[in-house]
This record gives structure tokens, C-alpha cells and sequence, in this order.
């Protein structure tokens, strides 16, 4: 008698998707967070109309926040701290397969090889179950995985069932190549990196090839879909733009105690995170060549850690960042820096914004000109602080995230 109960509650837990693996309980731990299933899973018709007037009359605590799993350029730490930096409570997770080569930070961080085994995951979700009440998926890759079956729906979609059925809220953010239509922009632009024969396109190509395919499952369950840059309002003509974040502070200190044009040749910089991707073929032959020519000095550091990007930026005058056609993470900070940022965007891709003097908008075709131009009248940067803090400091990333799920940050 007690074997057949078993296997009812088993098949009950199972198909109302609020299961672990097999539901098979085991300890303390998974018996408790079933009953709390269980019980969100019978009170939240009750208790949703409630949730939603409770932000604006104050009848519910602050906000708690978790953004991950990827932290794609810092940005799941830098919305966290923005987050909890204007009332709400927030962390950020990264899961990696090198944690120990991480150049950023994260609130959580779990190795790969770890999170494969299924308590991890399991005390992961338990953790969220207890202490959060809106998840932000990056990118669409999963956190828990919990029934850790590939039964060739994406995995990602077990995780955002998950996380309404337990009472929490759930929205989505795309960093850029996570949701970009790489044949698109290949076909749009001559001069496009994915024009190039990286090996990574392919991967890239299949990845975002299947995260657009569930854009549709996401608006038919009602999830926030939120975009880094504005190029990326194309591909999602609905999503929420959410701009990235720098540390202003740090990076305006710059500004202060190097000023621009400290030297008499005009110093350039080039510091791509992936050289196919910031199309490195078609700048450092320039680059080298203005050098050699004693028009400019060509900055071009090894990779380095962030923390170390600042003193970078002090030896330079102009940045140079990349042909993809979005205001990138680098060239904000070169902004903020009181750098000139030279960047090529597509036409109307800023519509949301007016951009500062400050950046200078190139193509290859163009590259040498416009360095020839600066070093020759050495326009000084406007616009570009001001810019940068009213946009990226955080407080509008703050801002937007908190509308979004109905709280005033």
C-alpha cells in the first residue's frame, strides 16, 4: 500500500513540473522543498493579484535578485550591484569551466565540472526557492537542470517552468552573438567579423539559431526579454533595452589624472577580447602602418585583466574598439575615461539615445582618414562623460530592470 502512495505522489509531483530528478525523496532537504512546491503550488493563484499591487503600496520587502549563469563582460555583477546600490538585493552567478582563469568577480561562482552533478544543481535551486524572487536567465543557458534529462527540447525551458512554478518571477537577457542572426549581419555588411572564416561562427550560429526559435515560447509565457545593446532591437524589436554597466567612478578617475594629449604623437589604442570578433584583420595592418609612418603611437597591450584596463586607457588618446555596429562595453569606458571611442554602429542603431561627439563613427574604408584627421586637429572628447554616466553608470539599468517587474528603484 505504501509502495503504490509512493508512486502516485512520484507520478503527481512529476507531471505538475515542480519535480526533481525522479522525485525520489531521499532526505530532509528534498522533502522539504517539495512540501514548499506543493504549498506555492496551491496559494499562488490566491497570492499573485497581491504580488503585483505589494511593490507600488510597499507591502513587501526589497527585491531579491539572481543573474547569471554566464556574467558575459561583468555585466551580471555590474546589474547586481546597480540593483542593490538602488534598494533591491541582488548577486550575481557565473558557472565556468576555468574558475581559476576568470578575469572578473562574480557573487557565486560554480566550476562546470561541479555543477554537473545533480546536489549542486539541486542545492542551487533549493537556495533560489528560499531567498529570491525574480531570476534573470543570461543568454538562455541553464542554472539547474534539475530533472538532467537532454530529451531534445532546449534546456533552459525545464529551468524557466521551474521558476514560475515555485512563486518566482523570471526574465531573460541576450548579450549580443547569444541572439544575433549571424548570416544577417554577414549579408548586411561586407566588412561583417562573421564574414570571416572563424571556426567559432558555426557554434555561434547554431547557438543563436535555437535561442530565436524559442523567442516565441518566451512572449506566449510572458517573460521580459531584455537586450544589452540597442543593434540588438532588431533582432528583438520587443525586448527591453538594458545597457550595459561600467564602473564610472573608476574609469572617470582617468579622466582626471591622465588628461588627453599628454603626448606629442597621438597614441592609439587596440585591445580586442577576441580578435576575429573585433575584426583585428582589418585594424592593426592600419594601425601598424600610421605607426610606422610616425602619424601615431599604436598601443597594443597583451589581454589583461580588468582591473588593469583603467591604467590602459590612461596611455591612450583614442580607442579604437571593433566593427560589429554596437556601442560596445570597452569603448563606454573609453567614454568615461575621457577618451575618443572609435566604433562603427549601423545607421538608427542608437535611436534611444543621441551619442555624444565623443564617438566617432568608422568603417575600414574610413579608419585611416578619420586618425589622420584627429592627429592632425586633436578634437577634444564632448559629450562622452556625461554620456556615459547618465546611461551606464547603473542607475538607468537599475532603473529599467526594476520597472520591468513593477518595482520603483
Amino acid at each position: 500500500m505504501r509502495k503504490l502512495l509512493g508512486k502516485r505522489l512520484h507520478q503527481f509531483l512529476y507531471d505538475q513540473k515542480i519535480s526533481f530528478l525522479r522525485w525520489r525523496v531521499r532526505t530532509k532537504r528534498e522533502s522539504k522543498l517539495i512540501a514548499q512546491g506543493i504549498a506555492r503550488r496551491i496559494i499562488l493563484p490566491l497570492v499573485r493579484p497581491l504580488n503585483l499591487i505589494a511593490p507600488s503600496v510597499g507591502l513587501l520587502p526589497r527585491p531579491r535578485f539572481l543573474i547569471g549563469p554566464t556574467n558575459s563582460a561583468n555585466q551580471g555583477t555590474e546589474w547586481s550591484q546597480s540593483l542593490t546600490r538602488s534598494g533591491a538585493a541582488s548577486q550575481s552567478l557565473r558557472i565556468s569551466s576555468d574558475p581559476s582563469s576568470e578575469w572578473f568577480s562574480t557573487d557565486l561562482a560554480i566550476s562546470r565540472e561541479e555543477w554537473l552533478k545533480f546536489p549542486t544543481r539541486q542545492k542551487l535551486a533549493e537556495m533560489v526557492a528560499r531567498t529570491k524572487d525574480i531570476v534573470l536567465f543570461e543568454s538562455l543557458r541553464p542554472m539547474f537542470r534539475l530533472e538532467n534529462i537532454r530529451n531534445g527540447e532546449h534546456q533552459v525551458l525545464e529551468d524557466l517552468d521551474f521558476i514560475k512554478h515555485i512563486g518566482k518571477r523570471v526574465g531573460v537577457i541576450f548579450h549580443g552573438s547569444d541572439i544575433r542572426d549571424v548570416d544577417a549581419h554577414a549579408a548586411r555588411s561586407t566588412f561583417s567579423p562573421f564574414n570571416s572564416a572563424a571556426p567559432e561562427i558555426t557554434d555561434l550560429r547554431k547557438r543563436s539559431n535555437e535561442n530565436r526559435a524559442l523567442l516565441p515560447n518566451l512572449r506566449k509565457k510572458k517573460i521580459p526579454i531584455f537586450v544589452s545593446t540597442q543593434d540588438l532591437l532588431s533582432e528583438v524589436p520587443d525586448a527591453i533595452w538594458l545597457p550595459v554597466v561600467i564602473d564610472f567612478e573608476k574609469f572617470n578617475k582617468v579622466e582626471q589624472s591622465s588628461p588627453i594629449y599628454s603626448q606629442e604623437k597621438l597614441r592609439v589604442l587596440y585591445l580586442p577580447s577576441r580578435s576575429w570578433l573585433k575584426s583585428a584583420d582589418l585594424i592593426i595592418p592600419v594601425l601598424e602602418k600610421l605607426h610606422s609612418e610616425g602619424v601615431i603611437e599604436f598601443i597594443k597591450p597583451a589581454p589583461v585583466p580588468h582591473q588593469e584596463v583603467p591604467s590602459v586607457l590612461a596611455q591612450a588618446d583614442v580607442v579604437i574598439d571593433q566593427f560589429l555596429g554596437a556601442l560596445g562595453v570597452f569603448a563606454i569606458e573609453a567614454l568615461a575615461a575621457g577618451r575618443l571611442a572609435m566604433t562603427y554602429l549601423e545607421q538608427g542603431v542608437n535611436s534611444r539615445t543621441t551619442l555624444p561627439a565623443s564617438v566617432i563613427n568608422i568603417t575600414p574604408q574610413s579608419l585611416e582618414a578619420e586618425i589622420r584627421i584627429v592627429a592632425t586637429s586633436r578634437p577634444l572628447p564632448v559629450g562622452g562623460v556625461e554620456f556615459a554616466k547618465k546611461w551606464h553608470d547603473g542607475s538607468a539599468s537599475a532603473r529599467i530592470i526594476g520597472e520591468a517587474f513593477g518595482w520603483k528603484l
